[in-house]
């Protein structure tokens, strides 16, 4: 979630009236941006909306919230009420935002965190749904994902990017307190309790996700079907067809037979270098899925010639250095953050025995072949040929 340190007040109030107004989704579309993970054809992303604009296949709307951009992508002229959907969409992320973060001593989050010691605290009930979810997931993975590492984070210096290292000690001290099984989801009232007072709910590594996912549904009960939404560089959610790639395929109405729906070709989504995150090293073709990556490209500092990524293992309180980045596919972008950033901390033998308990999940991890300079180890599970192409 954002943190306001990081933001200009006055812009963001001027961004809210513009995007009421209606100004802000107008003035966005058509956006041209080369994110690590982009909707493109099969080549470059930048390439190819030079030329969508020019052949007119898509539409595009961003905006500023969580941190990062979010993008929404239309097929051209397919639906009149694309920019009023994409407001509203707008509208509802920043209403998520002031729910989720923790940099808000207003925001039920915050609200959270502060009284829900030994106190039932009652929980919006789609937040009840999240914070479930995200306690199923660090019990299936063992405790890789935790909503409640926010203290290692700060202690690592990587909550204001500025990267320092800790003793054992201070991490030994931190431990205690994080650890999802120290908060219970009462169901029958819908409320949260902590068992510990330091007890600190962090969404950062699912709430962008979640967002994607509210305003999917958003979407499908406008009625539209075919669009992708982008959460800055990491989280990705498709449905339906894209015309560029209908059209690059050659499909028209002329040559689909009477009884049959036009071909599911998706959305083509591309996942950034492992180490040299401005180029592109693999697509992944979305169809009605969401995507979620995690790497430590960009964030990570040096100490004494080794590096330190910013993903840190919850259960050990040190970063994490498995792989270099690993990518997640589902029906659900929150699910998909969520066990990215998992992952990202577990060994190779634990997240097969996840995935093989789980078909519907698809993965790519990346890795140091250190036996090959300049090479990677990719393993893949649940991931059909016909659902990613490697680039380079």
């Amino acid at each position: 979630m954002t943190d306001p340190k990081e933001t200009d007040s006055k812009q963001t109030d001027s961004n809210r009236r513009d995007f009421l107004s209606g100004i802000s989704a107008i003035n966005s579309i058509q956006r041209n941006s080369d994110d690590s993970l982009g909707t493109t054809s099969h080549e470059a992303k930048s390439d190819a909306i030079s030329q969508n604009r020019q052949s007119g296949y898509l539409e595009f709307y961003s905006k500023n919230a969580m941190a990062c951009e979010f993008e929404i992508i239309f097929n051209l002229h397919q639906y009149t009420h694309s920019g009023i959907a994409t407001m509203e969409a707008f509208q509802l992320i920043d209403l998520l935002e002031d729910q989720l973060t923790i940099y808000r001593d207003h925001s039920e989050l915050s609200q959270i965190n502060q009284t829900a010691f030994q106190t039932h605290v009652p929980i919006e009930t789609r937040l009840f749904d999240l914070l479930s979810l995200a306690k199923k997931i660090y019990l299936d993975t063992e405790g890789a994902f935790d909503i409640t590492s926010g203290p290692l984070t700060k202690i690592w210096g990587f909550e204001k990017r500025k990267g320092t290292l800790p003793t054992q000690s201070q991490i030994d001290r931190i431990l205690p307190s994080i650890g999802s099984n120290h908060f219970v989801m009462n169901h029958r009232d819908s409320t949260i309790t902590f068992s510990a007072s330091d007890l600190m709910l962090n969404l950062g590594g699912i709430g962008k996700g979640h967002a994607l996912d509210r305003v999917k549904e958003l979407f499908t009960k406008k009625g539209i079907e075919d669009f992708t939404i982008h959460g800055g560089q990491s989280s990705v959610i498709s449905n339906g067809n894209s015309d560029r790639l209908v059209n690059s395929n050659s499909h028209s109405s002329e040559s689909i037979p009477p009884n049959q729906s036009a071909p599911e070709v998706g959305w083509t989504v591309g996942i950034s270098h492992p180490t040299l995150p401005s180029h592109r090293f693999a697509e992944v073709y979305l169809r009605n899925q969401a995507l979620g990556t995690s790497g430590t490209a960009r964030q990570g500092f040096y100490h004494r010639g080794k590096r330190y990524g910013h993903i840190i293992d919850p259960r050990t309180g040190w970063p994490a250095n498995h792989y270099l980045s690993t990518t997640v596919i589902s029906k659900s972008a929150a699910i998909s953050d969520a066990l990215a950033t998992a992952f990202f901390v577990m060994p190779l033998e634990q997240i097969q025995s996840y995935c093989d308990r789980h078909p519907e999940i698809g993965t790519i991890l990346i890795a140091d072949n250190h036996r090959e300079r300049g090479r990677f180890k990719i393993e893949t599970f649940n991931m059909s040929k016909d659902a990613w192409k490697q680039l380079s």
